[in-house]
């Protein structure tokens, strides 16, 4: 069935008054207004038992459960911001429109989320019923006849004796009537309520149609971060609801200035961002010519002899020109992955196969080819030995291969250069710093135990970022985690 919301508004003008007794007596007591037991809901008057209330109660878990806010990324923000920017709100009338497409029947009381339940006076007066549902708070969205002449009655004596926290707005369902003004005092009511768990709300008018579903809306759109149309999209899909166009109105207005709110907060969390990693820049910049000095001072304490080929990880040896063109070699020492970082850069004079003298200076022009026949992997880097060279473009490429080829461990791998002191190094050093989560100076010291090298300065400084950017990866990663079981255990 399917209410004309139209009718409804007119119809809960001429009842606002007239259904809005003062709740003085139990449920089950005379009053002029009860109907002899009945439900009245907004365009039927069908019969029920008085002690039938219906029920419309969907599951909690369906439902936007209030939980922890746990902290959003940069990135998190900036998508937020751009739909924000991107937002066109409905107007009044389109949200009529959009309510009008609701199907449900009326019901006298739903829940409509965790512990909140939108209902009509009869269910408010029935502490039977109150008891039955473990409700603990009630919000009444209506204005009595002494309410208009400035002579308030709390009603909170109705509830004596039930454990039930009380909280009154004299609403009155018309259009001209100010119900914006009680929106943050209300929502601000319902989200104390729910700070506890155990809690649960009854908000409620006469029929549980116009005023408390306006007020359930206003506490989505100003705790939940919702706009007016999600909110409704949300009541609607468990109850069926006809806030007057007046209410709209003003609903969209709260829509408005929340957006407006909502991008100014954005924004400045992108500054703190913005400033926060100026910052990290700088104190990033410091850190790397620190290390960049204590890391050189480091390798300057190795006494080792140079070798031409070191083993210096299980399986993985770093080498030079000559290992790297013995093929008995490399046969006798069983190499199937080869991973040459003095490799020749490709363009179209050497593709042609005529490459000029200055192209092969400072290279190892083996290639894939060379190797045929001897079931060997071989990636070629074409790295320059100069500290202006960028080796980083090469750190996580080779590092993939490495740790693929390990992958198996019945493969060994070659890594060389010229003469294996700085190419080929620093290329070893980035993979077990990616792969096996150790800091730069361990990798460090861990390959100085077994052969000498010397990874010149812009290396080394190439090696000091990468290392920054590791470590805050695992520090967000941590954190991360430690917010979701947070987030979990909450």
């Amino acid at each position: 069935m399917k209410f004309d919301i139209s009718y409804t508004v007119s119809k809960l003008k001429c009842w606002d008054l007239k259904g809005s007794e003062d709740i003085t007596e139990p449920a089950g007591s005379s009053s002029g207004n009860d109907q002899g037991g009945m439900d009245t809901s907004p365009t039927t008057t069908e019969k029920t038992s008085p002690t039938e209330l219906q029920m419309d109660l969907v599951d909690a878990e369906q439902l936007c459960v209030s939980g922890p806010i746990c902290p959003k990324t940069e990135h998190q923000v900036k998508t937020e911001l751009s739909i924000l920017q991107m937002y066109i709100p409905q107007s009044a009338i389109q949200l009529q429109d959009r309510l009008e497409q609701c199907t449900l029947d009326w019901t006298p009381i739903t829940k409509v989320w965790c512990n909140v339940f939108i209902g009509n006076e009869k269910t408010a007066k029935d502490r039977a019923k109150l008891k039955e549902m473990g409700i603990t708070h009630i919000l009444n969205a209506t204005a009595n006849e002494e309410d208009l002449h400035g002579k308030i009655s709390s009603r909170e004596e109705y509830y004596q004796g039930m454990s039930i926290t009380y909280y009154n707005v004299p609403a009155v369902d018309e259009d001209w009537f100010n119900i914006s003004e009680y929106f943050f005092p209300a929502a601000e009511f319902i989200h104390k309520a729910l700070s506890n768990p155990e809690n649960k709300l009854l908000v409620h008018c006469i029929h549980g149609v116009s005023r408390s579903s306006t007020l359930v809306l206003a506490y989505l759109m100003i705790h939940h971060n919702m706009m007016v149309e999600d909110a409704i999209d949300h009541v609607t899909d468990e109850r069926w609801i006809g806030p007057n166009v007046g209410f709209l109105n003003q609903l969209t207005v709260l829509n408005s200035d929340l957006v407006k709110q909502r991008k100014i907060q954005l924004r400045k969390q992108l500054d703190k961002y913005k400033k926060t990693r100026k910052t990290e820049l700088l104190l990033l910049k410091k850190h790397i010519l620190q290390n960049m000095i204590q890391l050189k001072q480091c390798l300057e304490k190795c006494a080792l002899d140079w070798t031409p080929v070191t083993e210096v990880w299980p399986n993985v040896f770093i080498g030079n020109e000559e290992t790297a063109i013995d093929r008995a070699k490399l046969k006798e020492m069983v190499i199937t992955h080869i991973l040459n970082a003095a490799a020749l850069k490709k363009n179209l004079r050497v593709l042609l196969g005529m490459p000029r003298k200055k192209d092969l200076e400072g290279t190892i022009s083996t290639g894939a080819k060379y190797y045929k026949g001897m079931n060997i992997a071989y990636y070629g880097v074409p790295v320059i030995d100069d500290h202006l060279f960028d080796i980083s473009k090469y750190f996580y490429p080779a590092a993939k291969f490495i740790h693929q080829a390990l992958s198996n461990p019945e493969n060994t791998v070659l890594v060389h250069c010229i003469d294996a002191v700085r190419r080929s190094p620093t290329l070893f050093l980035a993979y077990l710093m990616i792969h096996h989560d150790m800091m730069v100076e361990d990798a460090i010291d861990h390959v100085i135990k077994v052969r000498r090298i010397r990874p010149n300065i812009g290396f080394l400084k190439q090696l000091t970022i990468l290392n920054s950017e590791l470590v805050s990866q695992r520090k967000l990663q941590f954190k991360t985690r430690q917010t979701e079981i947070k987030c979990t255990d909450k």
